[in-house]
């Protein structure tokens, strides 16, 4: 019993071990949160939602272009 509790306690830390490198580091995260506060950032890049039935149109006056 001993045993099978020792190689399930290894394969658990191997595998939490291994998915700590995937994902940005705290500095990108950092950077990123800096743009969006700053307002440098962006949503989406360029996705085009006209013909999306889950959009709604925003209520009030249309912008001026």
């Amino acid at each position: 019993m001993k045993l099978l509790l020792a190689v399930l306690q290894c394969g658990a830390t191997l595998g939490l071990t291994s998915c700590a490198n995937e994902g940005p580091t705290g500095a990108e995260l950092q950077d990123r949160l800096g743009r969006g506060v700053r307002g440098e950032g962006q949503l989406t890049e360029g996705i085009d939602r006209t013909d999306d039935p889950y959009v709604k149109p925003r209520g009030g006056a249309p912008l001026s272009e």
